[in-house]
Protein backbone atom coordinates (compact mmCIF):
# COMPACT_ATOMS: atom_id res chain seq x y z
CA UNK A 1 0.00 0.00 0.00
CA UNK A 2 3.07 2.28 0.08
CA UNK A 3 2.76 3.17 3.78
CA UNK A 4 3.52 1.73 7.20
CA UNK A 5 0.67 1.05 9.63
CA UNK A 6 2.65 2.48 12.53
CA UNK A 7 2.92 5.81 10.68
CA UNK A 8 -0.77 6.27 11.55
CA UNK A 9 -0.86 7.91 15.02
CA UNK A 10 -3.48 5.48 16.37
CA UNK A 11 -1.12 2.56 15.66
CA UNK A 12 2.15 4.16 16.78
CA UNK A 13 4.27 2.15 19.22
CA UNK A 14 2.42 -1.13 18.62
CA UNK A 15 4.67 -4.16 18.15
CA UNK A 16 4.86 -6.25 14.97
CA UNK A 17 2.46 -8.88 16.28
CA UNK A 18 -0.14 -6.25 17.14
CA UNK A 19 0.27 -4.53 13.78
CA UNK A 20 -0.29 -7.88 12.07
CA UNK A 21 -3.60 -8.25 13.94
CA UNK A 22 -4.63 -4.75 12.87
CA UNK A 23 -3.66 -5.52 9.27
CA UNK A 24 -5.81 -8.64 9.34
CA UNK A 25 -8.83 -6.76 10.71
CA UNK A 26 -8.57 -3.83 8.30
CA UNK A 27 -10.21 -3.40 4.93
CA UNK A 28 -8.75 -1.22 2.19
CA UNK A 29 -11.13 0.67 -0.05
CA UNK A 30 -10.74 2.97 -3.05
CA UNK A 31 -13.20 5.75 -3.94
CA UNK A 32 -13.46 7.83 -7.08
CA UNK A 33 -13.80 11.61 -6.82
CA UNK A 34 -17.35 12.48 -5.78
CA UNK A 35 -18.12 9.02 -4.38
CA UNK A 36 -20.00 8.84 -1.08
CA UNK A 37 -18.17 7.00 1.69
CA UNK A 38 -21.06 6.95 4.15
CA UNK A 39 -24.11 8.98 5.17
CA UNK A 40 -25.19 10.76 8.33
CA UNK A 41 -27.46 8.64 10.56
CA UNK A 42 -26.59 5.52 8.59
CA UNK A 43 -25.50 2.28 10.24
CA UNK A 44 -22.06 2.63 11.84
CA UNK A 45 -19.47 2.52 9.05
CA UNK A 46 -16.58 1.91 11.44
CA UNK A 47 -13.22 3.60 11.91
CA UNK A 48 -11.67 5.22 8.83
CA UNK A 49 -8.17 6.46 8.00
CA UNK A 50 -7.44 8.49 4.88
CA UNK A 51 -4.43 6.90 3.17
CA UNK A 52 -4.49 9.02 0.02
CA UNK A 53 -6.64 11.80 -1.41
CA UNK A 54 -8.97 14.38 0.11
CA UNK A 55 -12.20 13.67 2.03
CA UNK A 56 -14.96 16.11 2.96
CA UNK A 57 -16.83 15.66 6.24
CA UNK A 58 -20.13 17.55 6.20
CA UNK A 59 -23.68 17.81 7.47
CA UNK A 60 -26.82 19.11 5.76
CA UNK A 61 -29.24 21.44 7.54
CA UNK A 62 -33.01 21.02 7.51
CA UNK A 63 -33.07 23.79 4.89
CA UNK A 64 -30.76 21.76 2.68
CA UNK A 65 -27.65 23.86 3.29
CA UNK A 66 -24.38 21.92 3.26
CA UNK A 67 -21.97 22.72 6.09
CA UNK A 68 -18.41 21.45 5.75
CA UNK A 69 -16.99 20.32 9.09
CA UNK A 70 -13.54 19.23 7.92
CA UNK A 71 -11.42 18.50 4.88
CA UNK A 72 -9.21 15.52 5.64
CA UNK A 73 -5.89 14.54 4.09
CA UNK A 74 -3.69 11.43 4.41
CA UNK A 75 -3.39 9.89 7.89
CA UNK A 76 -6.40 11.82 9.17
CA UNK A 77 -9.05 9.66 10.84
CA UNK A 78 -12.82 10.03 10.95
CA UNK A 79 -15.93 8.43 12.44
CA UNK A 80 -13.83 7.77 15.54
CA UNK A 81 -16.69 8.09 18.05
CA UNK A 82 -19.27 6.01 16.19
CA UNK A 83 -16.63 3.34 15.61
CA UNK A 84 -16.36 2.92 19.40
CA UNK A 85 -20.00 3.16 20.52
CA UNK A 86 -21.45 1.53 17.42
CA UNK A 87 -24.00 4.31 16.98
CA UNK A 88 -25.09 5.95 13.71
CA UNK A 89 -22.61 7.93 11.66
CA UNK A 90 -22.69 11.54 12.96
CA UNK A 91 -22.04 13.12 9.56
CA UNK A 92 -21.60 12.49 5.85
CA UNK A 93 -18.26 11.66 4.20
CA UNK A 94 -17.46 12.04 0.50
CA UNK A 95 -14.27 11.69 -1.54
CA UNK A 96 -13.33 15.09 -2.98
CA UNK A 97 -10.57 13.51 -5.07
CA UNK A 98 -9.90 9.86 -5.76
CA UNK A 99 -9.07 8.46 -2.34
CA UNK A 100 -7.86 5.36 -0.54
CA UNK A 101 -9.13 4.38 2.92
CA UNK A 102 -8.34 1.97 5.68
CA UNK A 103 -11.53 0.87 7.46
CA UNK A 104 -12.03 -1.20 10.61
CA UNK A 105 -15.52 -2.22 11.71
CA UNK A 106 -16.93 -1.41 15.15
CA UNK A 107 -16.73 -5.03 16.35
CA UNK A 108 -13.18 -5.58 15.09
CA UNK A 109 -12.04 -2.29 16.60
CA UNK A 110 -13.32 -3.26 20.05
CA UNK A 111 -11.58 -6.64 19.76
CA UNK A 112 -8.31 -4.92 18.85
CA UNK A 113 -8.62 -2.47 21.73
CA UNK A 114 -9.13 -5.36 24.15
CA UNK A 115 -5.97 -7.09 22.95
CA UNK A 116 -3.80 -4.02 22.28
CA UNK A 117 -3.53 -1.57 25.22
CA UNK A 118 -1.36 0.70 23.07
CA UNK A 119 -4.16 1.11 20.55
CA UNK A 120 -6.65 1.92 23.30
CA UNK A 121 -4.29 4.53 24.79
CA UNK A 122 -3.59 6.12 21.39
CA UNK A 123 -7.29 6.18 20.57
CA UNK A 124 -8.25 7.91 23.83
CA UNK A 125 -5.53 10.52 23.31
CA UNK A 126 -6.76 11.11 19.77
CA UNK A 127 -10.35 11.61 20.97
CA UNK A 128 -9.05 14.10 23.54
CA UNK A 129 -7.29 16.06 20.78
CA UNK A 130 -10.46 16.05 18.68
CA UNK A 131 -12.44 17.35 21.66
CA UNK A 132 -9.92 20.13 22.22
CA UNK A 133 -10.09 21.02 18.54
CA UNK A 134 -13.89 21.33 18.67
CA UNK A 135 -13.67 23.51 21.78
CA UNK A 136 -11.12 25.72 20.04
CA UNK A 137 -13.32 25.98 16.94
CA UNK A 138 -16.31 26.93 19.10
CA UNK A 139 -14.19 29.57 20.82
CA UNK A 140 -13.07 30.90 17.44
CA UNK A 141 -16.67 31.17 16.23
CA UNK A 142 -17.65 32.98 19.42
CA UNK A 143 -14.77 35.39 19.93
CA UNK A 144 -12.76 35.72 16.71
CA UNK A 145 -13.51 37.91 13.73
CA UNK A 146 -13.92 36.39 10.29
CA UNK A 147 -10.57 37.85 9.06
CA UNK A 148 -8.78 36.26 12.03
CA UNK A 149 -10.48 32.90 11.45
CA UNK A 150 -9.72 33.16 7.74
CA UNK A 151 -6.04 33.79 8.48
CA UNK A 152 -5.98 30.80 10.80
CA UNK A 153 -7.56 28.58 8.14
CA UNK A 154 -5.08 29.73 5.47
CA UNK A 155 -2.13 29.03 7.77
CA UNK A 156 -3.48 25.58 8.58
CA UNK A 157 -3.98 24.75 4.91
CA UNK A 158 -0.58 26.06 3.83
CA UNK A 159 1.45 24.25 6.50
CA UNK A 160 -0.15 20.83 6.09
CA UNK A 161 2.35 17.99 6.58
CA UNK A 162 4.96 20.53 7.82
CA UNK A 163 5.42 21.93 4.32
CA UNK A 164 5.26 25.68 3.86
CA UNK A 165 3.28 26.34 0.71
CA UNK A 166 2.78 29.62 -1.09
CA UNK A 167 -0.86 28.90 -1.82
CA UNK A 168 -2.88 29.43 1.37
CA UNK A 169 -5.73 27.17 0.33
CA UNK A 170 -7.25 25.44 -2.67
CA UNK A 171 -10.76 25.89 -1.25
CA UNK A 172 -13.42 27.93 -2.98
CA UNK A 173 -14.97 30.90 -1.18
CA UNK A 174 -18.17 28.88 -0.82
CA UNK A 175 -16.25 26.05 0.89
CA UNK A 176 -14.40 28.50 3.14
CA UNK A 177 -17.72 30.09 4.14
CA UNK A 178 -19.11 26.65 4.98
CA UNK A 179 -16.11 25.78 7.16
CA UNK A 180 -16.18 29.14 8.97
CA UNK A 181 -19.95 29.09 9.41
CA UNK A 182 -20.62 32.30 7.51
CA UNK A 183 -21.61 33.46 4.02
CA UNK A 184 -19.63 33.71 0.80
CA UNK A 185 -20.15 37.49 0.78
CA UNK A 186 -18.61 37.88 4.24
CA UNK A 187 -15.65 35.71 3.23
CA UNK A 188 -15.20 37.80 0.09
CA UNK A 189 -15.03 41.03 2.13
CA UNK A 190 -12.57 39.49 4.60
CA UNK A 191 -10.41 38.20 1.75
CA UNK A 192 -10.31 41.66 0.16
CA UNK A 193 -9.28 43.07 3.52
CA UNK A 194 -6.33 40.67 3.76
CA UNK A 195 -5.32 41.53 0.19
CA UNK A 196 -5.54 45.28 0.88
CA UNK A 197 -3.48 44.85 4.06
CA UNK A 198 -0.70 43.16 2.08
CA UNK A 199 -1.03 39.84 3.92
CA UNK A 200 -2.06 38.09 0.71
CA UNK A 201 -1.34 38.80 -2.94
CA UNK A 202 -3.36 37.81 -5.99
CA UNK A 203 -1.58 36.31 -8.99
CA UNK A 204 -4.01 35.59 -11.77
CA UNK A 205 -6.87 33.51 -10.37
CA UNK A 206 -4.87 32.37 -7.35
CA UNK A 207 -4.12 33.97 -3.99
CA UNK A 208 -0.75 33.57 -2.26
CA UNK A 209 0.59 34.37 1.19
CA UNK A 210 2.63 37.59 1.00
CA UNK A 211 3.24 38.18 4.72
CA UNK A 212 3.22 34.98 6.76
CA UNK A 213 4.31 36.72 9.96
CA UNK A 214 1.49 39.22 9.63
CA UNK A 215 -1.01 36.46 8.91
CA UNK A 216 0.16 34.58 12.02
CA UNK A 217 -0.21 37.75 14.09
CA UNK A 218 -3.77 38.24 12.88
CA UNK A 219 -4.64 34.59 13.55
CA UNK A 220 -3.24 34.71 17.09
CA UNK A 221 -4.26 38.19 18.24
CA UNK A 222 -7.54 38.85 16.38
CA UNK A 223 -5.94 42.18 15.43
CA UNK A 224 -4.82 43.41 12.03
CA UNK A 225 -1.03 43.91 12.17
CA UNK A 226 0.75 47.13 11.40
CA UNK A 227 3.75 46.89 9.08
CA UNK A 228 6.09 46.28 12.02
CA UNK A 229 3.72 43.67 13.55
CA UNK A 230 2.75 45.90 16.45
CA UNK A 231 -0.79 45.89 17.83
CA UNK A 232 -3.26 47.57 15.53
CA UNK A 233 -6.98 48.08 15.77
CA UNK A 234 -9.19 45.12 16.65
CA UNK A 235 -11.13 43.90 13.63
Amino acid sequence: MGFQLDSIPHFAGINAEGLARIEKAAHYRTYQAGADIFFEDGECAGFHVVLDGLVRIYRVSSEGRLHTLSLLRPYSTFNDVAAVDGGPNPYNAVAVTSAEMLQISHDKLLELMASEPGLLSNYVQSLARVNRDYIERLEDMTFRSIPSRLAKLFLHESTYADQIAETPTALTQEEIASILGTTREVVGRALRGLLNAGLLVRKGRHVYIADREGLEYLAESNTMPMHDITPGHPL
